[in-house]
């Protein structure tokens, strides 16, 4: 009877506690949706970039060629790979840049003479090696190839390739592939710090004594702003420099670094000022905080690349979360030594992303803590 009496008490402060008990349950189904709906619910695809030098050649072949291609698949029979082809190269190696797309294979000329009188075809392959999905990409690809080329020919190899890395990626170690994904983590972070100091100042009644001195919500704004980025950078530039010592290696400008990394942080405030219109206290922002600080985690790829499936023509869900182009300006500026021109698009969506949740951010928290003070 005595267990009897502890369940029912334990049942009662349960549901006494009923927030945290919905999120406890509720947590791991909410991550399967947000996870099905950045994948589209399939397995990875690889989006493959093909030039044919070989414009005289066997327009059947070609056939032949695009056609094993694209009926490389997973066991489930979904494709595995997505073709496009390409007429200007240069284009070509700035959507790989870009990371719009994965390998680019460019189908070498007299490719068509070279299987019907048996000789080994050289294709020419480019790719980053600092994206995890281009050596995956390119096994797919071989894959197709092989079972084209086999069928006029049992030479061994069967062909060759020569393989083209771009920027300083073959240079790389994995250490350098992921760290500038952990350097927007670090900033990523700032939401428990951004979101804490936040709320208790709603929390301790701190709030009502700031707004007797006539402080706007600008005012506020501001102040806590600074502070928060000034917490960013001194956790940016730790990671930064750890990762150095221990050989990570970069070209590119640091003052393009920082400013992606203040434009970053800028808009980790604005999420947190959003999490905070839907908390009451510190509790609150611990559990609840944990739902924007994991989809940031997991689904920008800064813990870990994410496949990119595009809603429609260069847009994917990712491409809301601010970190995701941070993720690929970092990338871009490590790898590349990448301009400013070169991140233009990835500063105007960090910047624009900012400048959106900021007001978003501002409206419900000013009316979620502030409205009844005024």
């Amino acid at each position: 009877m005595k267990i009897l009496a502890i369940i029912h008490k334990a049942l009662i402060m349960q549901f006494r506690d009923f927030g945290a008990l919905l999120l406890t349950i509720l947590s791991a189904p909410f991550f399967i949706l947000v996870y099905y709906a950045i994948t589209s619910g399939g397995s990875t695809t690889y989006s493959i970039l093909y030039h044919d030098a070989d414009k005289n050649g066997s327009t059947e072949i070609r056939k032949q060629l695009l056609g094993e291609l694209n009926a490389v698949t997973y066991n489930s029979g979904e494709q595995a790979l997505i073709l496009t082809e390409m007429q200007d190269t240069s284009a070509a190696k700035m959507l790989i840049r870009n990371r719009r797309a994965d390998v680019l294979i460019i189908i070498p000329e007299g490719f068509s003479d070279s299987l019907k009188m048996a000789h080994i075809p050289n294709f020419k392959v480019y790719g980053e090696a600092s994206n995890p999905k281009y050596s995956i990409g390119l096994i797919f690809s071989i894959t197709g190839m092989e079972s084209m080329i086999r069928k006029y020919s049992q030479n061994k190899p069967l062909y060759t390739f020569d393989e083209k890395f771009m920027g300083n990626s073959s240079a790389k170690s994995e250490f350098d592939i992921y760290a500038p994904g952990i350097f927007v983590f670090s900033i990523i972070m700032l939401i428990l710090s951004a979101s804490l100091g936040i709320i208790r100042d709603v929390e301790d009644k701190t709030m009502i004594r700031l707004k007797l001195t006539y402080m706007t919500v600008l005012d506020y704004l501001i102040g806590n702003t600074l502070v928060q980025w000034l917490v960013g950078m001194v956790s940016f530039g730790i990671t930064l420099w750890l990762a150095k010592v221990l050989g990570f290696q970069s070209v590119g400008s640091l003052w393009l670094v920082l400013l992606v990394c203040s434009l970053t942080i800028l808009s980790i405030i604005a999420i947190s000022l959003i999490l905070v219109a839907f908390c009451k206290n510190a509790t609150m922002v611990m559990i609840v905080g944990n739902f924007p600080l994991f989809i940031l985690m997991f689904f920008t790829g800064s813990m870990m690349p994410l496949p990119r499936h595009e809603v429609f023509a260069g847009f994917a869900l990712n491409d809301l979360l601010p970190p995701t182009h941070a993720v690929i300006a970092m990338n871009k500026i490590f790898t590349y030594g990448s301009t400013f021109n070169d991140i233009s698009y990835e500063l105007f969506m960090l910047s624009a992303l900012t400048v959106f949740y900021f007001v978003l951010g501002i409206v419900l928290f000013r009316k979620k803590h502030l409205i009844n003070l005024e």
